[in-house]
C-alpha cells in the first residue's frame, strides 16, 4: 500500500469480509466446535493479507467504487493498486491525502513498537526466573505424555496471576511461583503449546496493527484471540469428565492477567471479565460434537475461502449510461482491464458507441483527469456523445471493429491497427457502389499498475477501400511486406494478421425462416477478453518498374511463392505458375498464379493470395522470408528470396490497372 486510497481499499474489502463472518459465526454458534469458530479468522486473514483486487475482481462489495467517488470528490484521478498489503511511505507527503496516511503508517509503526517493547518486558522478567522443581516436572511430563506433546523448558516467576507460554522457536512454559499450579492449568497452557499459538498470536498482533485505525477489524483480532482460548478450553474439557469441568470454571476466574495481556509471541491474551464470562458460559454449554463434524467444518472453511479469494467480476452494466455520470465514472475507473485484447476491445467500443465512460476504463492516469472533465461539462450543457473520440464520421457499429498486424514488443506492449467501419464518406464525398470508407488508428496497448489501457499513436485516418470482409484482410490497409527485384521487375508478398473478438449476440426474437439468424453486435466492453479468432492473409504482386513501352514486350507473368519460417531451410522446388490466368492458390503457404498482359497493362500486376486462421492466443510468427521464382513470357527467370521492409502505415498493394 502506497496511498491512502490503498489503505481504504484493502481495509474496506477486509471489513466486508469480517462483517460475513461475524454473521456466519452466529449462525453457527452452537452448531459447529470451538475449533472452527478460530479456524474461520483464518479466512479474514488470507482477505487482509492479499491485495485486495489482485486479480481484477472484488470481494463481496464493489468497494473500489466508493474509494474512488471520494478520490474523484478531492481531486484525486491517479490510479490506485494494492500489491501488498503493508503500507510504504514513497517520500515527503505533499498532499493531505498523503499527510493521513503518513499518519495512519506513523500509527502502525508505533503499535508495532508498543507491542515489541511489552515482549521485550516480558522477556526480561522471565530472564530473573527459576528452573521448576522435580516433582513438577514429572507432573508437567506425565500431563504432555497424555496429549502427544513434548514438554517445553518450565520457569517459575513471581508476580504472575496465572500461567502462560512464551516464545516461538524456543518455547517456554512460565508457571507463578509459590503458588500450587492446577493439572487443569497445565493441561491448558500444554495444549497451546500443542497448537503452536504463540506464533497465531504474533499474526493477530500484526493484522490487529496494520488496521489499528479500523474499529471493526480490531474487536475482530480482540475475537480470534478470544475464541483461541475457547478452543484451547473446549480440548481440556474433553479431557475432563463431571464435576472436574465445573471446577475448570472456576479456576479460570483466577486466571486474569492484565499486567502482560496481548503480548505476542505469548499466551498472554487476556480480553477482559466480559471474554472470561463467554468462556466459562461456553463451558456450561459443552458437549462433545460428533466425529464428522470434522469433515463438515473444513468444507466450510474451503468453499468459504475460495469464493471470497476468487472474488466477483466486474460487471460493466455499472458503467452504463443510465446511471448518474459520477456513479458510472466511479464504476469505470474501478473496472480494470485484465487483458492486451481486454484493452483493445474496450478502447474500440468506447469509439463505437462514443462512449466516454467505456474510455476511463482503459485510460491511462495521466489523460484521466482531462476526459473526465469533458464527460462532465458536456454532461452539463446535454451534448451527445459525452465525449469527443477525435472521429468526425459515425461508425457503423453493426461492422464491428478489427485489429491489424498485432505486434508484441514485450510482455508488457503490444501495438496494432485499429479499424473500424465509417456510415459516410468523410469530408463531404460522394458515396461509390463499391466501395467502403474505414477509419484507422495505430493504437498501442500497455501495462500500467497492473492493468492494461490503451494509448492512441495518432490521430484517426480515413482510407477509401473495396467492399469486403474486414476479417480476411484487406488490400487498402498496410502489411508486413516482403519484395525483391529482379532485372526490371519489383516482387512482392504482403502479409497482414486480422485479431478480433467475438462480440456478436442473439437478439430475444431468435431467428425465423423468413427473416434467418437474427443477430446484433455488442458494444459492451469486454476487459478481461481474449482474442477469440486470428488469421494471417498473404498476397503476391508485381511491380514493372520500367518505361511503358518496354512494356509492351511482356506478354505474360508467372509469380510462385512459399514461405520460410526462422529455422527451416528454402523449399528447393516450387509449383509452376501454370498457363496465363490460371490464378493461384487459396491458403496461406506455397502460392502461385500467372496474368497474361494486355496492351497499356501496369504497372502493377496482383495475384491474389489466401488466408488461414492461428491460433489467437499464440505468438504470431511471421516468415523470415519468402522464396520466389519468377517467369515472364512463359520462360522461368529466377529464383529469389523475398526479405522484410520495414513496417509502414502504407505499405499496402498498390492499385491494380
Amino acid at each position: 500500500m502506497f496511498d491512502l486510497w490503498g489503505f481504504l481499499l484493502q481495509t474496506l474489502t477486509a471489513s466486508g469480509v469480517a462483517v460475513l463472518l461475524l454473521v456466519i459465526k452466529a449462525l453457527f454458534k452452537d452448531k459447529l466446535p470451538p475449533k472452527w469458530h478460530f479456524a474461520v479468522w483464518g479466512v479474514l486473514g488470507v482477505m487482509i493479507l492479499i491485495p485486495a483486487r489482485w486479480s481484477g475482481r472484488y470481494t463481496l462489495v464493489h468497494w473500489q467504487v466508493v474509494v474512488e467517488l471520494i478520490k474523484v470528490a478531492v481531486g484525486e484521478y491517479g490510479f490506485s493498486r494494492v500489491l501488498f498489503p503493508i503500507p510504504v511511505l514513497k517520500g515527503i507527503p505533499d498532499t493531505i491525502a498523503d499527510w493521513i496516511f503518513a499518519v495512519y503508517v506513523i500509527g502502525v509503526t508505533a503499535n508495532l513498537a508498543r507491542y515489541l517493547i511489552s515482549y521485550l518486558r516480558l522477556r526480561l522478567a522471565l530472564s530473573k526466573g527459576q528452573p521448576a522443581s522435580v516433582e513438577l516436572m514429572e507432573r508437567i511430563k506425565s500431563i504432555a505424555g497424555q496429549i502427544g506433546v513434548k514438554p517445553c523448558r518450565v520457569i517459575l516467576v513471581q508476580g504472575l496471576p496465572s500461567a502462560f507460554v512464551c516464545g516461538i522457536f524456543r518455547p517456554v512454559l512460565v508457571i507463578p511461583a509459590n503458588e500450587g499450579i492446577e493439572n487443569k492449568i497445565i493441561l491448558h497452557e500444554l495444549l497451546h503449546l500443542k497448537s503452536r499459538d504463540t506464533i497465531w498470536s504474533v499474526v493477530i498482533c500484526v493484522l490487529r496493527c496494520l488496521h489499528w485505525c479500523n474499529p471493526l477489524l480490531v474487536y475482530c483480532a480482540g475475537c480470534a484471540a478470544n475464541d483461541m482460548e475457547k478452543r484451547c478450553d473446549q480440548y481440556v474439557l474433553e479431557h475432563l469428565e463431571g464435576e472436574e469441568r465445573r471446577e475448570y470454571g472456576h479456576i479460570l476466574l483466577s486466571m486474569v492477567n492484565e499486567r502482560f495481556a496481548k503480548t505476542p509471541g505469548t499466551t498472554c491474551v487476556n480480553n477482559g471479565g466480559k471474554q472470561i464470562r463467554e468462556r466459562i458460559e461456553t463451558i456450561a454449554r459443552f458437549k462433545k460434537y460428533p466425529v464428522g463434524m470434522g469433515l463438515v467444518s473444513v468444507c466450510v472453511l474451503v468453499l468459504l475461502t475460495l469464493s471470497l479469494v476468487i472474488g466477483t467480476q466486474v460487471s460493466v452494466s455499472d458503467t452504463s449510461d443510465t446511471n448518474p455520470v459520477w456513479l458510472s465514472l466511479a464504476s469505470a475507473r474501478s473496472t480494470y482491464c485484465t487483458t492486451p485484447a481486454g484493452a483493445f476491445d474496450t478502447y474500440a467500443k468506447s469509439i463505437l458507441d462514443q462512449n466516454g465512460i467505456y474510455r476511463i476504463m482503459c485510460a491511462s492516469s495521466s489523460v484521466q483527469e482531462e476526459i473526465i472533465k469533458e464527460i462532465k461539462e458536456k454532461e452539463k450543457t446535454g451534448i451527445c456523445p459525452n465525449w469527443d473520440c477525435g472521429l468526425n464520421e459515425w461508425p457503423d457499429v453493426q461492422s464491428g471493429y478489427s485489429i491489424y498486424n498485432l505486434k508484441q514488443h514485450d510482455s508488457n506492449t503490444y501495438e496494432g491497427l485499429l479499424v473500424v467501419k465509417v456510415n459516410d464518406p468523410p469530408d463531404g464525398q460522394p458515396e461509390e457502389e463499391g466501395k467502403i470508407f474505414l477509419a484507422v488508428q495505430n493504437l498501442r496497448v500497455e501495462r500500467e499498475d497492473g492493468r492494461w489501457v490503451a494509448v492512441p499513436l495518432e490521430e484517426f485516418r480515413s482510407i477509401e477501400a473495396t467492399d469486403q470482409s474486414l476479417e480476411w484482410g484487406c488490400t487498402e490497409l498496410p502489411g508486413v511486406r516482403y519484395t525483391g527485384v529482379v532485372d526490371e521487375f519489383q516482387l512482392e508478398v504482403i502479409v497482414q494478421t486480422v485479431y478480433t473478438v467475438d462480440n456478436t449476440v442473439q437478439n430475444e426474437n431468435g431467428s425465423s425462416f423468413l427473416f434467418g439468424n437474427s443477430f446484433s453486435y455488442d458494444t459492451t466492453p469486454k476487459p478481461n477478453v481474449k482474442f477469440t479468432r486470428a488469421a494471417r492473409i498473404q498476397r503476391n504482386g508485381v511491380t514493372h518498374l520500367g518505361t511503358a513501352k518496354e512494356r509492351d514486350f511482356v506478354e505474360g507473368v508467372g509469380l510462385s511463392t512459399v514461405p520460410v519460417y526462422p529455422g527451416e531451410t528454402r523449399s528447393e522446388e516450387l509449383a509452376s505458375p501454370g498457363s496465363y490466368g490460371s490464378g493461384g492458390s487459396s491458403s496461406v503457404g506455397e502460392n502461385w498464379g500467372s496474368h497474361r498482359t494486355e496492351p497499356g497493362w501496369g504497372p502493377y500486376l496482383e495475384f491474389g493470395g489466401g488466408g488461414e486462421t492461428v491460433d489467437p492466443e499464440g505468438e504470431t510468427v511471421l516468415p523470415e522470408f519468402f522464396a520466389a521464382d519468377f517467369y515472364v513470357n512463359g520462360e522461368f527467370v529466377k529464383r529469389i528470396d523475398l526479405y522484410p521492409q520495414e513496417v509502414k502505415t502504407d505499405d499496402r498493394l498498390p492499385k491494380a490497372i
